[in-house]
């Protein structure tokens, strides 16, 4: 049964998704491979339990694909369950109720402030999202939830090493940094460590500047130039409903994220697309021509190893209870909030190193292929 999900003429798939429907309730995973097979799903019970919860609901549609970076949205059968009125840092931010600052009189290099204003909504802040400002741009290490009215010292990582000065409050870069700074943030990078990572990426971007920032980098003209492309050619495709999304390049998967409601999910799909372009489409290279399907296989075993692989509790310094995973191969964090999953990012700990390329820029569109997720 074909049902069109999106309201924009592109179709979700549901005979031929990687989904789960009945099969669920029978305990078994139909693998849409073109010829019937079972497969078992994987245990959660390795997981702490809202993030086991979530796990055993998600269905993956059919990718949507742009050059061979394939995205498979990512919903949950019964839908969302995360309540409350909910915000992103973007938008707290751009309605004054999102204050960032930084600490004490003289600031301080790891730490800032960060306090909601609301009385009735919460913020939501991803780790990797990057802040703008201040006498330094920074980047969150992790995860962190801020009830109404609350306001805690938040851990950050300068990304700009060759400024200190400026005013004391932040805004909002509207970036995510690359997924390779961000492996290196769940590894444990040290302040040096990210760093190093801003300046190996800004020089493999060929976008270096004065005071090293991250945020110049990729912010200028040939680096957005490409990622437009790549947001261009993939969000509007994405079906109502989606809640999270599985990465995968060419032939290997790169990452997951999970999040409480589509509302959260479409509006941080930019930022995310971003991350992974920057290496995998810019870096590495999109290949032209028109390209083989992806292999569904990839995505299947990637969420398989995340059912595998487990989480245990972390510290938090807002609401809520953090998530971690350190195993199987897996890098992954995230938050919950009164037992409902609010995100949970995850990504493979095989080290992701940018390699100098030519210059980026424009490329034109002419020879490639562009599948929708109905062929």
């Amino acid at each position: 049964m074909n049902r069109d999900k999106t309201g924009n003429g592109s179709r979700w798939l549901w005979r031929n998704a990687l989904c789960w429907g009945m099969a669920a309730c029978l305990g078994g995973l139909w693998l849409a491979t073109g010829t019937a097979a079972w497969a078992q799903r994987p245990s959660t019970d390795r997981h702490v339990p809202e993030l086991g919860r979530y796990l055993d609901r998600v269905q993956i549609a059919e990718p949507v694909v742009f050059r061979d970076l394939a995205v498979y949205p990512v919903l949950l059968s019964g839908g969302a369950d995360l309540r409350g009125s909910w915000l992103t840092m973007d938008q707290a931010i751009s309605r004054g109720i999102l204050v960032v600052s930084e600490k004490g009189a003289g600031g301080s290099v790891p730490v800032v402030v960060v306090e909601n204003r609301s009385r009735s909504e919460h913020i939501f802040i991803m780790g990797g999202e990057v802040i703008s400002g201040g006498k330094q741009t920074r980047t969150v290490r992790n995860d962190l939830i801020l009830a109404p009215g609350q306001r805690v010292d938040l851990d950050v990582f300068c990304v700009e090493a060759h400024r200190w000065s400026g005013e004391k409050s932040f805004g909002s870069a509207k970036l995510l940094v690359p997924q390779s700074i961000q492996q290196e943030l769940r590894r444990g990078a040290t302040q040096a460590g990210v760093w190093a990572e801003v300046a190996r990426n800004n020089a493999a971007l060929k976008a270096e500047n004065a005071t090293g920032s991250l945020e110049t980098a990729i912010n200028s003209r040939p680096v957005q130039d490409r990622l437009a492309e790549v947001r261009g050619g993939i969000v509007p495709r994405i079906p109502e409903g989606t809640v999270g999304f599985v990465f995968v390049h060419g032939a290997r998967a790169l990452g997951a994220e999970f999040f409480g409601n589509d509302e959260m999910a479409r509006s941080l799909l930019p930022k995310l697309l971003d991350s992974y372009a920057v290496d995998y489409v810019i870096l590495k290279g999109g290949e032209s021509g028109i390209l083989p399907r992806p292999d569904n296989r990839v995505a299947i075993e990637f969420y398989e190893r995340v059912c595998r692989a487990g989480s245990d509790r972390s510290g938090t310094p807002g609401s809520g209870a953090g998530i971690r995973t350190r195993s199987g191969g897996l890098l992954g964090d995230g938050v919950s909030l009164s037992s409902s999953l609010v995100h949970y990012g995850v990504q493979t700990e095989v080290r992701i190193i940018p390699m100098p390329g030519p210059r980026p820029g424009p490329r034109p569109l002419d020879g490639i292929r562009q599948r929708s997720s109905g062929e």
